[in-house]
């Protein structure tokens, strides 16, 4: 019965225009704050300095002799920051256009994926794990084996999304957290979710590096007293899924502790004594490996549309703040989930969301603890209850809204290097954007491509195809 009242109070806030409620304008306030140009400034210094490094690249022979090359072109091929999405509708269109055209659309824009796992959707029969293609399961989610595929072929990063999270039957969309089969008792469904752990482990710790281990435990308590969810979730059991990750994942050095979205406006008002950062500090002070801290940031509810648009709240100081005092932990920070809704309002609704995406995104590029934006609902009308809100970056028709455009203008073209130096030279210096690159040169009339990473020395490299002679610096050998 809880459940039945929370989802009929979920799809009955959801309907912004139930009640003839009209949505507000951005206000001139919110418009100042963001054209600020000291903000500016400060977002564009920070991209500068965080985003992008000096590189020298040298040509020599076999026997160390400086040989010069022609035409050489420095050209990215991925962005080291990660952009993402989750990708739950590869391949669940009813047509292969639909279906191409999403995977066309997704590749063009993102680096990353989000890959589900929730417990009650793919162990549904106890034992029975359906992780692959041909796997029986009762939801319209690909297989992990397909995504997987999917993702290694088109380069993309790989998330895991969660390995742990206490609810179930979340705003009607069936069971995502302990399956119904599961006795409920704390004793029982930490035995089995113990389980469930091992296995993704055991089957994708090799292709997916990086896991939600803990999905919003900071909220544990509101949903259990004010929401109505179950009760029996183990005892503790963030600390207890970070260390059954930390165990069957010795190889992954991110795990990510997600936090829902009202940790900024928690840590804002209360900073190092927010109930979110309380419980980070305690994971990683009793042992927990969180490499990561996430962050969610959902705008569904009214009230905090409202409080957005008029300057109010989530302003640009207030992010710096919050993205500040997680610094303050010493780890690296990913926006988890993003969501920003164009309600009924037509083209003024995706001017607002491509306002607000240009904005947010520039600002947490800018700032130097943050490596990953995760956006997550990216068609309209593909999210169940959430239809409403209209929150994705293509319309049900698969056109581009204006936030697509916006995203791409940035990650593709904005924030990206490409460079070409048409005389012979030996060796050059270049400042670009973190990231893959292929460099390519002729010499004796023949053209040369290479592939290597420009970064920033925070995360690990893939096999260089060129000699590394000390940080940024490159030596190629030329036959």
């Amino acid at each position: 019965m809880k459940k039945l009242l929370l989802i009929a109070l979920c799809l009955s806030s959801a309907s912004a225009y139930a009640d003839n409620y009209k949505e507000p304008p951005m206000s001139e306030k919110l418009k100042s704050l963001w054209s600020d140009p000291v903000l500016q400034e400060k977002m564009q210094i920070g991209i500068e300095h965080n985003r992008k490094g000096d590189f020298y690249l040298e040509f020599r022979d076999w026997k160390n002799r400086p040989v010069k090359v022609e035409n050489l072109k420095i050209e990215m091929v991925s962005h080291d920051f990660l952009f993402g999405a989750q990708i739950f509708l590869l391949g669940g269109f009813d047509t292969p256009k639909k279906n191409a055209l999403y995977e066309k659309y997704f590749t063009e824009l993102f680096n990353f994926a989000t890959v589900p796992f929730y417990w009650g959707r793919f162990e549904e029969e106890d034992g029975v794990f359906a992780f692959g293609k041909n796997d029986k399961r009762n939801n319209k989610m690909p297989s992990q084996d397909a995504l997987v595929e999917f993702c290694k072929a088109h380069g993309l990063a790989m998330k895991g999304h969660p390995l742990s999270w206490y609810i179930s039957n979340f705003w009607g969309f069936g069971n995502t957290g302990v399956p119904e089969w599961v006795p409920s008792d704390e004793r029982e469904i930490e035995k089995y979710l113990t389980r469930y752990i091992g296995k993704v482990a055991e089957r994708y710790s090799r292709d997916i590096c990086i896991w939600d281990v803990s999905n919003e435990a900071s909220d544990t308590r509101f949903a259990r007293e004010y929401m109505g969810y179950v009760n029996t979730y183990p005892f503790d059991h963030a600390f207890k899924a970070f260390k059954e990750a930390e165990r069957v994942l010795p190889h992954s050095n991110n795990l990510i502790v997600n936090c829902a979205t009202p940790v900024w406006l928690r840590t804002a008002k209360y900073g190092e004594y927010g109930q979110d950062y309380l419980m980070i500090s305690s994971l990683i002070n009793r042992g927990a490996k969180v490499d990561i801290i996430g962050l969610q940031l959902h705008f569904f509810n009214r009230e905090r549309r409202a409080a957005l648009y008029s300057g109010e709240q989530w302003t640009p100081d207030d992010q710096y703040a919050v993205l500040d005092k997680f610094a303050t932990l010493n780890r690296p920070i990913h926006i988890t989930e993003l969501s920003f809704p164009c309600m009924g309002e037509g083209a003024i609704g995706e001017e607002k969301q491509a306002f607000i995406l240009e904005n947010f995104y520039t600002l947490w590029f800018s700032h130097p603890a943050v490596e990953a934006i995760t956006y997550w609902y990216f068609v309209d009308g593909t999210a169940g209850a959430e239809n409403v809100y209209n929150s994705g970056f293509l319309r049900r028709d698969f056109s581009k809204k204006k936030a697509y455009e916006v995203l791409d203008n940035l990650v593709n073209k904005k924030w990206r290097t490409n460079l070409s130096f048409p005389e012979a030279a030996s060796e050059r210096h270049f400042r670009a954007f973190y990231g893959k690159y292929k460099v390519s040169f002729e010499h004796n009339g023949k053209r040369v491509e290479k592939f290597t990473i420009l970064s920033n020395g925070k995360r690990v490299a893939d096999t260089l195809s060129l000699t590394k002679r000390a940080r940024n610096h490159f030596i190629i050998i030329v036959e």
